[in-house]
């Protein structure tokens, strides 16, 4: 099935291009995108990821035609 990704922040991922479409497996989670995305699990913890314009948890399920967005917070001071 296909999602939409949309990488927020300061976010880069090499091979994927921000508002692309990529293909998942069925009842595929936030986890296993990162994963396919090849996001290094320490990574993947500071990323807040949302469905539709709502945060999640890692573990929520994407659905076919989801807008999935990947958000890495910056800070300074």
């Amino acid at each position: 099935m296909k999602v939409k990704i949309e990488l927020l922040g300061l976010l880069h991922i090499k091979g994927v291009a921000n508002n692309s479409f990529i293909e998942i497996q069925e009842g595929s989670t936030i986890s296993d995108i990162y994963n396919e995305l090849k996001i290094l699990r320490d990574h993947q913890n500071f990323i807040i990821p949302f469905i539709n314009g709502n945060e999640v948890r890692k573990s929520a399920e994407v659905n076919e035609g989801d807008t999935v967005k990947i958000f890495l917070p910056t800070g300074g001071g």
